[in-house]
């Protein structure tokens, strides 16, 4: 569907995306078989990104990659950690298998040292065997860095309540004081022929693990929003709104892609944010096929921090057929046909000046 007013992607003569690792096409770090839930920091002067990912052994870890030393936002390469077989390595070791995440680690959001407090990576931890629908279950937990390694605590410090059972995509950052988390509320991950059902909501807390605020709403359900991120820019704080993917090819479904507001302070209050804009239409016929079923998990960096000039990281969703017929068309193009998964994601960036 094409619309009437370009995304501002466009509008500014659409750089080239720059595609890092993908699911059918590669390349793909030795021992993985998918990565998204892009984190992007500067940490010790260097650019990090910290990832989700699918593992050869199928289980959902948590990783980290690091910006080569002749390396540039856009276009990489970045460098996963591995080990000396050059596999990758996790950040910590998997949940016990009576944990409440026993079934997979995703969508880290680093939180740099502040006060007493050192660094943690929040995360969505999986309960369920389930992914999707009814019968999933998601919490939010945390990592604690600590003598030199990160440190899972052994309980959530956010779980959803019915209605929204669900709590995932955390997005932390520590802002007067206080840690302020926005995350997504939803019955349950949306299955095959379902439609999105996501409440974007925003809490605070003094020490980032306990008596979190009573949630406000940041996005209802009619906006369709499935995450966030945002990041300081020259004028003030910039945040890129994702309204998910659809991973399962179901019809009629809400117009996807990325979308940006601004602010002076990082505000939990949606009335102190600008109305949205339109940062990139995926529904748009020359959408790179990678992306094309939608965009989420943005994180968003400003390499020059006097331009307004964003880097903008995602994951993607792929328009591909099923498995089966997939398959078949990768073997007529002497191409090695991907693992069988429901839906196909890639990790990739464009550019774009948030003016």
């Amino acid at each position: 569907m094409q619309t009437s007013r370009p995304d501002s992607w466009r509008a500014q003569g659409s750089s080239q995306m720059q595609v890092f690792w993908d699911m059918v096409d590669g390349p793909m770090p030795r021992g993985l078989l998918g990565v998204g839930d892009p984190d992007v920091h500067r940490i010790d002067g260097r650019w990090t990104l910290f990832l989700g990912g699918f593992s050869t052994g199928f289980r959902n870890r948590l990783y980290r990659a690091r910006l080569s030393d002749d390396g540039s936002l856009a276009t990489g390469p970045w460098i996963v950690d591995h080990d000396g077989k050059n596999r990758v390595t996790a950040l910590t070791a998997d949940p016990p298998r009576d944990g409440w995440d026993a079934a997979g680690m995703h969508t880290p959001s680093y939180v740099p040292a502040s006060g007493r407090h050192g660094p943690r990576i929040y995360y969505t931890g999986r309960a369920t065997s389930k992914h999707y629908g009814p019968k999933s279950r998601y919490s939010i937990g945390v990592l604690e860095y600590r003598d030199g390694s990160w440190h899972r605590r052994n309980e959530p410090v956010l779980q959803g309540e019915a209605p929204r059972a669900s709590v995932l995509e955390p997005f932390v950052i520590h802002t007067d004081g206080r840690y302020r988390m926005w995350y997504q509320a939803n019955p349950h991950e949306i299955g095959p022929g379902e439609q999105p059902d996501y409440e974007l909501r925003c809490v605070d807390s003094e020490d980032g693990l306990t008596d979190w605020s009573p949630p406000r709403v940041f996005a209802d359900s009619s906006e369709g929003f499935f995450d966030n991120a945002l990041a300081r820019g020259r004028d003030g704080w910039v945040m890129v709104l994702a309204r998910g993917s659809n991973l399962h090819g179901v019809r009629d479904f809400p117009g996807q892609g990325l979308w940006w507001i601004t602010a002076p302070h990082p505000s939990a209050d949606r009335g102190d944010w600008s109305e949205p804009r339109r940062l990139l239409d995926t529904d748009v016929s020359d959408t790179p096929n990678w992306c094309a079923r939608g965009t989420y998990g943005p994180a968003l960096a400003f390499a020059d921090p006097e331009s307004m000039h964003a880097t903008v990281y995602v994951t993607g969703t792929r328009a591909a057929p099923r498995w089966p017929q997939l398959f078949l068309q990768r073997l007529a193009r002497f191409r090695r046909p991907p693992v069988p998964a429901p839906f196909y994601l890639a990790t990739g960036t464009l550019e774009v000046d948030l003016t």
